[in-house]
């Protein structure tokens, strides 16, 4: 039991993670501390994860993944959006 409560637990506070970066990246219309390259990582990362719990067929893995994914493509979406306002170098 607690194996399956550490292993549920472990994907859905890592996805919470990124929820808090979205919301101030949204309300702020600022990326300038945000690294592109740190979030295609992040979402190479998730593509990964996501793949691996498809293929050991871990339902908690899978919707983690995609939530995470999710979030990580919207800050990549916001950063093309609001970076053309700032001057990131």
């Amino acid at each position: 039991m607690v194996k399956f409560t550490i292993a549920t637990l472990a994907p859905i506070v890592n996805s919470v993670t990124v929820f808090p970066q979205v919301y101030k990246t949204y309300t702020t219309k600022s990326v300038k501390d945000l690294s592109l390259l740190s979030l295609l990582l992040f979402v190479t990362s998730n593509l990964l994860w996501l793949a691996h719990g498809y293929f050991i067929s871990d339902n908690s893995l899978m919707i983690a993944g995609v939530t995470t994914l999710t979030a990580n493509l919207t800050l990549v979406i916001l950063y093309f959006i609001y970076s053309k306002d700032e001057k990131i170098i």
